[in-house]
């Protein structure tokens, strides 16, 4: 993890990250005491979430809303994600002013990744997450081999998940509860 940044220092960061006008197609997130910029999503990676979400639609319960392109704000490290899709209460999205929800208004994160996004999605990302005790990780990484979704639960509160199972696309995955739902994977195949 990297070091924290010095209190001002921080400040003006926070400040920037705020005040950013990206050019259409790109989007910052503050990871690690930096600023990252990044392209958004191609089709496929689209594709991929889609498919994701409607199988979600049909099972999470009213108490929970999915969304994406909101950031979750990590008290433990400090950072701001901006997972590709999310579960967290409904409460937490109704804030008019509001730009961002509380890691403890998170049940699930799930990422997909892309090439210039596997390596934050497989490190930092699992650690900042693990940190500040979102419940449920999901990883789908059509760049590993065929392509894979990892489960990681039971964070740790020390940058690290206990639980972890990975799976081939194609192959089913479970989340565990409060979920407990199966993901076909099959359709996140090319």
């Amino acid at each position: 993890m990297t070091a924290p940044l010095p209190d001002q220092e921080f400040v003006n960061l926070l400040d920037i990250h705020a005040q950013l006008e990206l050019p259409d197609g790109m989007r910052a997130e503050l990871i690690g005491g930096e600023i990252v910029i990044s392209p958004t999503p191609a089709n496929f990676h689209n594709w991929i979430f889609s498919e994701l979400n409607l199988q979600l639609v049909r099972e999470v319960p009213t108490q929970w809303r999915i969304t994406n392109t909101t950031t979750v704000f990590l008290p433990a490290t400090e950072e701001r994600f901006i997972p590709d899709l999310l579960i967290c209460e409904s409460e937490a999205l109704k804030s008019m002013e509001e730009w961002q929800v509380e890691a403890s208004d998170v049940l699930l994160v799930a990422e997909i990744t892309s090439p210039s996004t596997r390596a934050r999605d497989l490190g930092a990302k699992v650690k900042g997450y693990a940190h500040s005790n979102v419940p449920i990780y999901l990883l789908i990484d059509p760049h590993h081999n065929e392509g894979s979704t990892t489960v990681y639960s039971a964070p740790d509160g020390k940058g690290r998940y206990r639980d972890e199972h990975r799976a081939a696309f194609g192959e089913p995955v479970t989340l565990p509860e409060p979920l407990g739902l199966t993901l076909d994977t099959a359709g996140f195949l090319k």
